[in-house]
């Protein structure tokens, strides 16, 4: 598994062996299309004239296409069904990289924010906008950070953010 030193930290040979990861080869234009993708969902989500459900929707798309950047950087990829959000997080904090050790936390509480603010207007406010576009600035330079760690090859392909 790329980026590893071909022996997978144990939290990922869990997932593997859960059928919540699967290996997949990725080349690094595709990972710098998924980080592009991340990339502008996070400038979306920054919009000032946005729609406070638009600007958590983007933030939390951010978070989870960069953390899909992170998996296939490592030749990952979520299994699919339920909880495929979930996996892609879990995979991405369960690499080692010490700045996204709460990945799974925070995502969580950002999806939840995402998912009330989809069914019930009264739900999300103006700081919890504010809340998620702290962890979306907080958590894709630790992700970049991180691409950048498994393969410093990427640094040509990868956008710039913020």
């Amino acid at each position: 598994m790329p980026g590893t030193g071909g022996n997978p930290p144990p939290r990922i040979t869990r997932l593997l062996e859960m059928g919540r990861l699967r290996e997949q080869a990725f080349t690094r234009e595709q990972i710098g299309a998924v980080w592009l993708k991340a990339v502008e969902s996070a400038r979306d989500a920054e919009l000032a004239d946005l729609s406070l459900d638009g600007a958590l929707r983007a933030a939390y798309a951010a978070g989870h296409l960069a953390a899909l950047a992170l998996l296939a950087a490592h030749g990952l990829r979520p299994g699919g069904g339920q909880g495929h959000h979930e996996a892609a997080f879990a995979g991405a904090a369960g690499l080692g990289h010490t700045q996204l050790e709460d990945l799974v936390p925070d995502s969580e509480e950002i999806r939840l924010l995402r998912k009330g603010s989809m069914y019930d207007p009264t739900v999300a406010s103006p700081n919890d906008r504010d809340h998620a576009l702290k962890w979306m600035r907080r958590t894709l330079p630790a992700i970049r950070a991180a691409l950048l760690e498994a393969d410093e090859r990427l640094q040509a392909g990868l956008a710039r953010y913020p």
